[in-house]
């Protein structure tokens, strides 16, 4: 029979896993464009609730035992209340408005347009990717080597450019897709071909679980600008938004693509825990269930056990680290004081000064510098921001705005990190004020264009002369598109 405190752990975790397949069924809008950090909490929930139960067990990063405890009810209350903004921001009166105001109007045949514009570009830069990797005669898949030693010695400008910004590349693709199905009411499968590539790519140069991940979930987010289309339109069925705004052809292509993510995730863990780091046997198991059961949370379950059990809160020595004396200031403070407070000197130095950190970060930062009290007011805070800069790309690839949908992207992006990473220090940085000025200047330019019946970011680039151009043009554009355009 179980324990009361083991039944604490196991209710609050089901109920959070519940709640997320909700959004998934009923509420496409928030699953899609929130999904890159929903998985996250997710993995962290199983995560912590494992420790939580199985405690204790052998953390080999901290070289101590972690668990028992009742940690999990206090991440997934502070996970319930980063999504409560989402659930009134996202709701589907403010969505069916947005919808109303869709952009959708399509490009004549012989109009170049910018989703044109943007494959044409993409495909040069994915086969000027693979030429200057096969030319570099150093592939890190075939020759055993970490993904960051490929990037520091041997890889060029291009795949350090993908390594820093290519998830939001993979966004613009996401949104080309999103605006072509609202406007041509078809899928774009050039962009999904674009991404299996990168994919390929990233495999090939030695990258695990984390990159496909975060290409395919920057990917899906525009597309919740298309659930929104069928979310307002209200229905018991789960799941009815899949089938209203996607035709079996492409569920099947979707389907397929998730399977080649997948396939290619396991096969680079894979490789990486046998070729390129030695395990053998029982091992490989062994550090595959660490790695997904108790690394991602160890670090979070510590800081549970340090402030809500042994009462050690420091906000001032917190406060003190993370803004104003850490170990590394250009990098995120939050794992360095983590890990300080969790293995100490000079392990912590070492770890950082070799570009490697710890999991976690997420919500117990907002516990260790704000208290158990205090800390939920700003969780609730950082939530409303997030969830309105998620509306904001929502709404702008419905209304065609995409100057306004990047930006917003990119400015949230800083939240992303907060919640993958626990990073608050991003808000010191000058250069993240700019991103937000250059949003709120795309947001005027771009409602005043509105207002005048223009584009910032026109779909239509220019108008294609010449019987050269015209097959060029018709080569590379989807012929389902040809078809549909007027």
């Amino acid at each position: 029979m179980l324990a009361l405190d083991q039944i604490a752990v196991i209710l609050p975790a089901s109920a959070f896993w519940l709640f997320v397949l909700y959004l998934a069924a009923y509420r496409p809008v928030i699953f899609l464009g929130f999904f890159f950090i929903l998985f996250t909490m997710l993995w962290r929930t199983g995560s912590t609730a494992f420790i939580d139960l199985a405690g204790p067990v052998w953390s080999s990063q901290t070289v101590r035992y972690v668990g028992p405890g009742l940690a999990t009810p206090l991440h997934v209350l502070a996970y319930f209340v980063t999504l409560v903004p989402f659930v009134l921001v996202l709701q589907s009166k403010a969505v069916k408005v947005w919808v109303h105001q869709c952009d959708r109007r399509c490009a004549p045949a012989e109009v170049f347009t910018i989703a044109d514009l943007t494959f044409a570009l993409s495909s040069l830069f994915l086969a000027y990717l693979l030429v200057d990797m096969a030319r570099r005669g150093s592939i890190p898949l075939f020759v055993h080597t970490e993904r960051h030693e490929y990037t520091s010695s041997t890889a060029g400008e291009a795949h350090r450019w993908v390594v820093r910004y290519g998830s939001f590349l993979a966004f613009w693709w996401g949104l080309m897709v999103a605006s072509g199905r609202l406007r041509n009411r078809s899928i774009d499968f050039r962009y999904v071909g674009l991404l299996a590539t990168l994919l390929v790519y990233m495999f090939l140069s030695g990258n695990r679980f984390s990159a496909f991940y975060s290409l395919l979930s920057f990917f899906l987010i525009p597309l919740s600008a298309v659930a929104a289309q069928a979310e307002i339109r209200k229905s018991a069925v789960p799941f009815h938004w899949i089938g209203r705004e996607f035709r079996a052809r492409d569920i099947a292509m979707m389907a397929a693509s998730l399977a080649l993510v997948i396939a290619l995730a396991a096969a680079a863990i894979f490789n990486n825990l046998v070729s390129v780091r030695g395990y053998h046997g029982s091992e490989v198991m062994s550090e595959f269930w660490e790695r997904s059961l108790i690394q991602p949370s160890e670090m979070g379950w510590i800081s549970y056990e340090r402030i809500f059990v042994l009462n050690q809160w420091q906000p001032d020595k917190v406060y003190n680290f993370l803004f104003e004396h850490p170990l590394d200031p250009g990098k995120n403070t939050t794992p360095q004081y983590l890990m300080l407070e969790t293995i100490g000197e000079p392990r912590t130095s070492e770890h950082i000064l070799a570009g490697f950190q710890f999991a976690g970060g997420f919500p117990e930062i907002f516990f260790e510098l704000f208290g158990p009290i205090y800390s939920w007011t700003f969780l609730l805070g950082w939530g409303a921001i997030a969830a309105l800069l998620t509306a904001l790309i929502v709404k702008g690839t419905l209304q065609g705005r995409y100057a306004s949908a990047f930006m917003a992207l990119y400015v949230l992006y800083g939240f992303f990190v907060s919640y993958i990473g626990g990073m608050l220090n991003f808000v010191t940085v000058e250069s993240y004020w700019i991103k937000i000025a250059a949003l709120a200047v795309s947001l005027i330019l771009e409602s005043r264009l509105a207002a005048e019946g223009l584009s910032l970011l026109p779909w239509a680039v220019t108008t294609i002369n010449g019987p050269a151009l015209t097959r060029a043009v018709r080569f590379i554009r989807p012929r389902r598109q040809l078809r549909v355009s007027k």
